[in-house]
């Protein structure tokens, strides 16, 4: 007998976003799984919260979005980058309110992994940035929704407690998305990783391995970037792609290494090694969609 694939619980289909005439996503097409965690990565500007309020329906946007007949607004749990909530209000109050308002209980053993015991009576207009963030992260997963939707998550939270996010997130059963400008965090813990630049998608969502596989470079030399050496001899056989003030250089195997090594010593170029990363793929597949655009 033959096992259904399970459906997406939320499907976007061609969707787009535009500010002022600006188009901030373009083209975006992606599926979210029951019980996967989808991480979303990308440069600063590239679209990333203006997806999650897509995902959250907070936004006007071209396109469709399906979502599954389980999917409402009382089943996602959302975790926006600040939290605001009345000043006056007392973290057992706050925790309170939205323990009505989704009609849960409080989770004790959550609230213990993210500490809010230390911070129980206080005002939230009290309340640090990472004591703020540790609350909203409680207030988004407590009632165990279908979809958990976080941006950036850990931000404002020390190292202890950032593990014990991910923790939560790998016991976690539905479904949760995640933006970060932390990637080798983020790499830990997913499923699949959607990369987004200038408001476009390089390519579909798929595990770290899968897009490693997608360029065939083993490592890289950074080239303090100059003019010079952006016009060095013996530069054009090599894939490049100038950004952050370097110039970065892959090589696929010894020769073109020995080659690299050989230019860098000719123009008196100072240089790192490497081995090649996600953020190599992500410069590289950025590269190649800005030259067909």
């Amino acid at each position: 007998m033959s096992v259904d694939a399970p459906r997406p619980l939320l499907s976007l289909q061609g969707v787009g976003v535009e500010a002022d005439g600006y188009p901030i996503l373009d083209g975006v097409r992606l599926s979210i799984m029951p019980s996967e965690t989808l991480v979303i990565l990308g440069e600063s500007g590239s679209g990333k919260s203006t997806l999650i309020n897509v995902i959250a329906d907070c936004v006007t946007f071209s396109g469709s979005v399906l979502r599954s007949d389980d999917l409402d607004s009382r089943s996602v749990g959302i975790c926006y980058d600040t939290f605001a909530t009345f000043a006056e209000l007392r973290t057992h109050d706050i925790v309170g309110m939205y323990s009505r308002l989704r009609c849960a209980k409080r989770n004790h053993t959550m609230a213990q992994q993210l500490r809010l015991d230390e911070i129980e009576g206080r005002r939230f207009r009290a309340l640090s940035a990472g004591e703020r963030k540790r609350l909203a992260l409680y207030v988004a997963l407590f009632f165990d929704p279908l979809l958990a939707v976080l941006d950036e998550p850990t931000d404002g939270l020390d190292p202890m407690q950032r593990r014990a996010f991910w923790r939560l997130v790998e016991k976690r059963q539905g479904a949760t998305v995640v933006v970060t400008h932390l990637w080798e965090e983020a790499l830990r813990s997913h499923d699949r990783i959607c990369l987004l630049a200038a408001g476009r998608m390089l390519g579909e969502p798929r595990s770290l391995g899968e897009w490693m596989s997608t360029v065939p470079y083993k490592g890289r030399f950074a080239w303090a970037q100059s003019a010079a050496v952006t016009d060095a001899e013996g530069l054009e056989h090599f894939a490049r792609v100038e950004a952050h003030g370097y110039m970065y250089l892959y090589y696929d195997d010894e020769r073109s290494r020995d080659a690299a090594l050989r230019t860098a010593k000719r123009n008196a170029v100072t240089y790192s090694e490497s081995l090649i990363a996600l953020e190599d793929v992500y410069l590289l597949l950025k590269a190649k969609l800005e030259q067909t655009s």
